[in-house]
């Protein structure tokens, strides 16, 4: 096996002070992320850091109920944004933290993704300035 087919990750805390290093892994055509189940992909919010507005962009692999909520880092829901039938396909959702109540911090967001095969969540950090 070549090493262009491997894959090593590192892993940092929140607040960048050390890392860890997972044991090397092949990536196979046929692997599918646990959290998605292959069934969507789940983007970075731009811009990010923000300061009202920022977008949340997602990929539905096939048509899906999608549910997208926010939380503070102590797991909290502090906001139901959207939970809507979507057709597959690049998607976004434009999130307007003033608009919700919420004050500038650090956020997740999750997508919540419910097909006919099962129901898949992935959460990202954003930052609010």
């Amino acid at each position: 096996m070549s090493d262009s087919n491997r894959t090593s990750f590192l892993a940092f805390d929140l607040i960048g002070s050390g890392c860890a290093v997972s044991p090397e892994v092949t990536p196979s055509p046929q692997h599918h992320d646990r959290e998605t189940g292959g069934q969507f992909t789940l983007g970075q919010n731009y811009p990010n850091p923000f300061v009202s507005e920022t977008t949340v962009p997602f990929t539905l692999n096939t048509n899906a109920d999608v549910r997208l909520d926010l939380f503070d880092l102590m797991g909290r829901k502090m906001a139901g944004v959207v939970r809507k039938g979507r057709s597959a396909g690049a998607q976004s959702i434009k999130l307007n933290l003033d608009g919700m109540g919420l004050s500038a911090g650090d956020y997740t967001y999750q997508l919540e993704v419910t097909t006919r095969h099962g129901v898949y969540r992935q959460r990202k950090l954003m930052t609010a300035e």
